[in-house]
């Protein structure tokens, strides 16, 4: 059923008053309250609305990677009530008895030609008991009720900028936030910056305008990141990659800014060696690498880290650079040598074979240069540093041959003694 057939339908059933489910619904409607009523509509009139904010990443990542879906077809709608039950699994499980048991408890809101705009899951839901009854071993006497949608029918002037709205206050005010994953916020805001002002997208979502703004610049770090491995517009290659992206925007901006939190900065760097940062950082965040060491690298503030130091800075990039390996294959590559592979699977594969070739060098790089900052740190408590130095000699095991064949050993022997020596010197005149 296409867009004017739908409307058409939708026309009718307003005109029957038998369809009124409910009146005197307060619906906020352009900066005006209007009374309305919610209707009982087949949901065969109704189509799902595919940018929905809890899978708007699984379909625009899936439409980068194959083509754009049309919730008109069958086909493409089973796919779009695929991404919405697998969304929330273990919820949709409970809905689903609820539906059943108790009906729509919350009524849903539709567009005057059929699109939903708020109750995508719950309208998948009601779709998944009645058509899929037999499967589910219902009779149909339990779930004949599941083919109706109560909602609100807008105006037929509502524009895409009304709908915008009504959506986000609707779907991510205080009571549904917890049900939105961390990437889709990220996209709503950048959706609704097309058509308002930061102020106003923060009072559609609950927010204050400070958090649109930061959540704006998160977004365009999280997309540098796709775009440097070949994956712009898959936003599903963000999963688990909130918290380090958070922390890197900060510090990012504390160093283009030259702010307060970088006055310890020991030189002058350019937005080249802070382009250079970011980059080294998003390997570490293509890696899933965990742990406080991450922020080691690049964290602003007290103590600082290792591109405060232009010495220890300068050597751990070289040291990335040389360790850490390349992809072996392009994106495009992939998809010429596995054109009837799923390109999710592939992406995920190519990412698990990096992050296996390259572990090892990002974690010993960062462990020995965390080290180094750390002596930087205590420089100025001589005692702690030498407690340390006199705790890895010890460790030292020299009974074993390479202790005496290596001549790199010797060299280091040699300035430790140097070192020791002039310290001994200077403390007996004391």
């Amino acid at each position: 059923m296409n867009s004017e057939a739908r409307k058409a339908k939708l026309n009718e059933l307003k005109a029957n008053k038998n369809n009124i489910a409910m009146t005197g619904i307060p619906l906020r409607y352009r900066s005006s309250t209007l009374f309305v009523d919610v209707y009982k509509i087949p949901l065969e009139f109704l189509i799902y609305n595919k940018y929905n904010g809890r899978i708007g990443s699984e379909v625009k990542s899936f439409e980068k990677q194959y083509y754009e879906l049309n919730p008109e077809i069958k086909e493409d709608r089973r796919k779009i009530e695929g991404f919405l039950f697998d969304s929330k699994r273990e919820r949709n499980k409970t809905t689903l008895d609820s539906l059943r048991i108790k009906t729509q408890q919350r009524y849903g809101i539709v567009t005057a030609d059929g699109v939903i705009i708020d109750g995508n899951r719950r309208a998948m839901l009601l779709n998944k008991l009645f058509h899929e009854r037999d499967d589910l071993g219902y009779a149909f006497s339990e779930v004949e009720h599941c083919q109706y949608f109560l909602a609100i029918i807008l105006p037929e002037d509502a524009s895409k900028k009304d709908i915008h709205q009504l959506e986000t206050t609707y779907q991510m005010g205080e009571d549904d936030k917890l049900d939105y994953d961390a990437i889709e916020k990220y996209l709503k805001c950048k959706e609704l910056y097309e058509y308002f002002e930061t102020d106003a997208i923060a009072g559609f979502m609950g927010e204050n305008e400070g958090q649109i703004m930061k959540w704006l610049s998160i977004l365009s770090l999280m997309e540098d990141y796709l775009d440097e491995y070949g994956y712009t517009g898959i936003y599903t290659r963000l999963e688990k990659t909130e918290g380090p992206f958070v922390d890197l925007n900060s510090y990012l901006e504390s160093y283009d800014k030259r702010g307060r939190n970088t006055s310890e900065v020991e030189w002058e760097y350019s937005d080249l060696d802070i382009t250079e940062l970011k980059l080294i950082c998003f390997d570490y965040i293509r890696a899933r690498y965990e742990g406080k060491e991450f922020r080691d690298i690049a964290k602003t503030g007290k103590g600082g880290s290792i591109f405060f130091h232009k010495d220890l800075w300068d050597e751990f990039l070289r040291e990335h650079k040389e360790r850490v390996p390349p992809d072996e294959e392009t994106v495009e590559e992939l998809r010429g040598k596995y054109p009837n592979e799923d390109l999710s699977k592939l992406l995920k594969r190519r990412d698990e074979e990096w992050k296996t070739k390259a572990k090892g060098q990002l974690e010993g790089n960062l462990r020995r240069y965390t080290s180094k900052l750390e002596d930087k740190r205590v420089a100025d408590k001589p005692s702690e540093l030498i407690e340390k130095a006199l705790s890895a000699l010890r460790a030292v095991d020299y009974q074993q041959s390479s202790f005496l064949t290596d001549p790199h050993i010797k060299e280091m022997v040699k300035d430790i003694n140097s070192i020791v020596w002039d310290m001994k010197k200077l403390l007996d005149r004391k």
